[in-house]
């Protein structure tokens, strides 16, 4: 019954994303020149072999309990956690600008395989990357240091998605969710990606689609079609953007799963409950004092990420 109705919904609200013409974006994750991209993940089907786990390291705002729950749940082995560099804050995407003496070292020597970095200033900006763009940028910089002895590295930039308050009354979320800047942002992203990656002749950079995802969930939310929930504020405790509820914080890490490894997740049972989280901008609470997520709210939240994934080029994963 979910799958007939909701494969041609995702649709629908993954193109209706700011008008954003996800499915004929400027990248391709493939550089010209390439003959093939070798090291891209295969998704795997149902009864075939699980990608091989890889060193990963986690960057800037990443809820990595989370990650790690998703990751365990898919059952990839050789999946180890590393060391990751030292980018500063989440809003210090500024180049060599903002780099301490040594922060690259790790990727530099090989010691990761894949970075997955996520910051609310994800997108190119003269302002918020302190004009530290294209080559000079710090993607590109990542990029350079973990190619240099690793020829596996890849960097996963996971998008984020700022939950707006209304003006007027600040329980409820801003909507509609347009906003005519966001084709623009996402795709100032997407030519960095293919600039990357045409410069070392591989995919090297790849985006984890989580904000494009969240945004066509809270847009379901809003119109009714997603069980169990009818406010799009709910989905974040205290419509506050540091703050995500359960479904929102396990949609991100359907999305993460998919870009990194490839794989669906659409099956998996992570299990949550012994997360705890707090610090910085998010008060302490654990994983149980969010709302539940029911059987059918969890299938429905991992086929919108796979769907969005695989519907998004710059993410490099296509359906098997």
């Amino acid at each position: 019954m979910v799958r007939s109705r909701f494969r041609p919904l995702v649709r629908v609200c993954l193109l209706g994303w700011g008008c954003l013409p996800v499915m004929t974006g400027t990248c391709t994750a493939e550089p010209a020149g390439a003959a093939a991209v070798a090291d891209k993940p295969a998704a795997a089907a149902p009864g075939e072999a699980k990608p091989a786990g890889v060193r990963v390291a986690y960057s800037l705002v990443i809820w990595d309990r989370e990650m790690e729950a998703v990751v365990k749940a898919a059952g990839i082995e050789g999946h180890t956690v590393v060391k990751g560099p030292g980018l500063g804050t989440w809003h210090d995407i500024k180049g060599r600008k903002t780099l301490r003496p040594g922060a690259f070292d790790g990727l530099e020597r090989g010691d990761c395989d894949t970075l997955l970095v996520a910051t609310p200033s994800c997108y190119p900006s003269k302002e918020t990357w302190a004009g530290q763009l294209g080559p000079d940028s710090t993607p590109a910089l990542i990029c350079d240091a973990g190619v240099k002895n690793n020829p596996k590295f890849r960097l996963v930039w996971q998008t984020w998605f700022w939950a707006v308050p209304d003006r007027k009354d600040a329980k409820k979320l801003n909507m509609p969710l347009d906003n005519p800047g966001v084709v623009e942002r996402l795709r100032g992203l997407e030519q960095l990606v293919d600039e990357i990656n045409q410069k070392h002749g591989r995919q090297v950079m790849v985006v984890s689609p989580a904000a494009q995802a969240t945004i066509a969930f809270v847009r379901m939310v809003d119109a009714g079609t997603f069980p169990g929930i009818t406010d799009p504020a709910t989905l974040w405790n205290d419509v506050s953007m540091w703050q995500p509820g359960s479904h929102v914080r396990s949609l991100v890490q359907y999305c993460n799963l998919a870009t990194m490894y490839g794989m669906s997740p659409i099956g998996l049972e992570p299990d949550f409950s012994a997360i705890t989280f707090g610090g910085g901008k998010t008060p302490k609470g654990s994983f149980k004092d969010l709302a539940p997520i029911t059987d059918e709210q969890r299938e429905i939240l991992q086929r919108l990420a796979w769907e969005t994934v695989t519907g998004f080029p710059a993410s490099g994963v296509k359906k098997p």
